[in-house]
């Protein structure tokens, strides 16, 4: 059976600010490209756009999921909703609402495929995101990693894969928020190994 895995997430997802090789997805798909026999043969969808959050991910991740006849689906996400606007609490997808959606796509997803792995970047260079230079727009680690920790909480509560990506350094940030080819390729890196050890690759 041909394997194919769909990635939905946000511009880190995406693959921002790689630009050697077009981020951690398409680094996977470069490595899963490698393989010299039929059996081996896995598809991988980059199915992330610029400023995804678990609303825009459950807005139409089935259908693009369905069309791809996806085997495994990989879910990057909580760092835009855990972002804020004006005020701190002004959070662009509230705690509450993150947890249903959160709920919400795994539902749906088992409906798919009983292979789902949430992942998350729970950190970011501070000192460029309060606010990001392009919009008014403010990413505070703090709130990354709660949103982390409310989506690996509610993984484990409904035995689901979560995979928790270590915080990248500074120096691993092309503009604070985005990773550069050094963060994008320890990201593929850790997915990598899960993977294989998780037997999907």
């Amino acid at each position: 059976m041909e394997k194919s895995i769909c990635i939905f997430g946000d511009s880190t997802a995406w693959g921002a600010w790689d630009l050697e090789k077009g981020g951690w997805v398409n680094r996977l798909w470069f490595h899963v490209g490698k393989r010299s026999t039929d059996e081996d043969y896995i598809e991988v969808y980059n199915c992330s756009i610029s400023g995804g959050t678990t609303d825009t991910i459950l807005e139409r991740f089935e259908s693009e999921a369905k069309i791809r006849n996806a085997t495994t689906l990989i879910f990057q996400t909580g760092g835009n909703d855990a972002s804020y606007q004006a005020t701190p609490d002004n959070f662009l997808v509230p705690v509450e609402k993150f947890k249903q959606n959160i709920e919400e796509i795994i539902k749906r997803a088992r409906k798919i495929t009983d292979s789902i792995i949430f992942t998350d970047l729970k950190n970011c260079d501070e000192s460029k995101t309060m606010p990001v230079p392009w919009i008014d727009i403010c990413y505070k680690n703090e709130n990354i990693k709660k949103y982390s920790k409310i989506m690996e909480e509610i993984c484990r509560k409904l035995d689901v894969l979560f995979l928790d990506v270590p915080d990248l350094a500074n120096s691993e940030f092309e503009d604070g928020l985005h990773p550069n080819v050094a963060g994008h390729k320890k990201i593929f890196e850790v997915v990598r190994d899960f993977l294989i050890q998780q037997r999907l690759i």
